[in-house]
């Protein structure tokens, strides 16, 4: 038989959500809340923590918003969590030829 199991649920929300210690939930009980604050101007490392992006990729999707040196990228956070949380478009096939 299996003990008590911990599970870790991220949320990343504008308002802060409804859950309270002690509540049920899905079965388990809320035992711990962590507020995590996000920082004014985040590094691209700090980014692809968070997003499945590779450090070329978040650089180049956001290329016109960098606030730091070249070597030195970083964004504003409420920017960059907008942009790249938008779904991709899967590109297919070859380009179309008019």
């Amino acid at each position: 038989m299996m003990g008590v199991q911990k599970y870790t649920v991220t949320l990343e929300a504008d308002t802060p959500p409804q859950i309270f210690l002690g509540q049920n939930i899905l079965g388990g009980k809320v035992v711990g809340l962590v507020i995590q604050e996000v920082p004014k101007l985040v590094s691209v490392s700090w980014l692809v923590e968070r997003y499945n992006f590779t450090k070329t990729t978040i650089i180049k999707k956001l290329e016109g918003y960098n606030q730091g040196t070249e070597g030195k990228h970083l964004y504003d956070s409420k920017t960059a969590m907008v942009i790249l949380s938008q779904p991709q478009k899967n590109k297919r096939g070859a380009k179309r030829v008019n």
